[in-house]
């Protein structure tokens, strides 16, 4: 399981055939000295890092920290936290072994884990207990909630059939207690 909302915007990276880009969940956002997105990734020399795999990459990832998304975790300063990696050229996303990896590779941080142990079961009730926590990053607040996915990429056919997403499984609980205190 990876909690991938850490309370912030989510932020992505790419190489593409030279280009380097950095994007909100919706804009490609033009490069601006005042753009927290691109001060994170500049501070973290991700276009370097990504320019040296010699390879199309698109990385994912969340912006956490001081003046995103009111700092819930109540975080010092900025960065960005990584739980996907997709291989433009294969149209594939890497699998969690592989982000890890890749992530290590480049000294580029991953989003806390929770457990590579959990096996699903049908109980929606022991799922939403799961994510009523407290934050890894910072276990004097309360988590958003937590993110659910296999290890090794699933495709549900159920899923891509009903054009609802690419076919990939992942899933979000949230916290009740974080919704409670912040109306969301």
């Amino acid at each position: 399981m990876l909690p991938r909302k850490l309370m912030a915007a989510q932020q992505h990276i790419t190489s593409i055939k030279g280009e380097f880009g950095v994007c909100s969940r919706n804009l490609d956002l033009l490069e601006d000295e005042s753009n927290t997105f691109w001060k994170v990734a500049r501070q973290q020399n991700v276009e370097e890092k990504l320019r040296s795999l010699a390879k199309n990459i698109a990385l994912q990832g969340e912006l956490v920290g001081e003046s995103v998304q009111s700092n819930k975790l109540k975080l010092k300063g900025q960065t960005v936290k990584f739980f996907n990696a997709y291989d433009i050229d294969q149209r594939s996303y890497f699998n969690f072994q592989e982000l890890q990896q890749l992530l290590e590779n480049l000294s580029l941080e991953m989003v806390p884990l929770i457990s590579t142990e959990y096996i699903l079961k049908n109980d929606i009730n022991a799922i939403i207990k799961m994510a009523t926590m407290k934050s890894i990053v910072n276990p004097a607040t309360l988590a958003e909630g937590i993110v659910i996915r296999p290890l090794e990429e699933i495709s549900d056919v159920f899923l891509l059939n009903e054009n609802l997403t690419d076919g990939r499984l992942s899933f979000k609980a949230n916290n009740p207690e974080f919704l409670l205190k912040y109306g969301e």
